[in-house]
């Protein structure tokens, strides 16, 4: 049986607040439609979360780098992302994973990191955002946005529920591009399959 259901994760290093222009601009605009046959919750609370990153220096980040599969970036923050079926009438011994994905329609790149929303007021510059799987004490795993074949499987308990735990954190966007001090916003979205 293959289900998929799909929510919004937004990653998000600091809130700020949008320059207005008053001779006309763009408008960004983000969603995702969900079947929602399980339930889902970040952190324990709603489906949609904003998770905020503690403030790091541009040294810190430079000094740091660019993304590494199997390592922290900069100021990591933990959240999970768990999901619930147990009402949703499946059959854990034929379809005993839960499959997660993660993607931006608006900030993926090459790298499998979340660009900086460029578009903030004041934005810092040479940052992305690095999600990483915990997946195990002092193990990571690098989530690759936006790469179809990047899938994270956790087994269903006896009970149908699954919790995945991650960490976001700075990194460098490139040796080549100085970081510079500002705001970082980002976001991705969550997909899940059960096979």
């Amino acid at each position: 049986m293959k289900k998929s259901i799909m929510a919004v994760a937004l990653l998000a290093a600091t809130t700020s607040a949008y320059a207005a222009n008053p001779d006309g601009g763009q408008l960004l605009f983000g969603g995702l439609v969900s079947s929602n046959t399980c339930i889902m919750h970040v952190d324990g609370g709603a489906q949609d979360s904003t998770i905020q990153l503690e403030t790091a220096t541009a040294k810190e980040i430079s000094d740091y780098g660019e993304v590494n599969l199997s390592n922290l970036g900069i100021k990591p923050k933990i959240f999970s992302i768990s999901v619930d079926c147990s009402g949703a009438g499946m059959d854990f011994t034929n379809t005993p994973n839960a499959a997660l994905k993660m993607a931006s329609i608006y900030f993926s790149n090459s790298k499998g990191t979340l660009n900086n929303d460029i578009s903030v007021h004041d934005p810092a510059g040479g940052v992305n955002l690095a999600v990483h799987e915990i997946v195990s004490a002092g193990t990571y795993q690098q989530v690759k946005i936006n790469d179809s074949t990047d899938e994270h499987l956790k087994l269903f308990s006896p009970d149908g529920k699954a919790v995945f735990n991650f960490a976001v954190s700075y990194v460098a966007q490139s040796s080549s591009v100085p970081v510079v001090a500002g705001y970082v916003k980002s976001n991705a979205a969550y997909t899940f399959e059960y096979k």
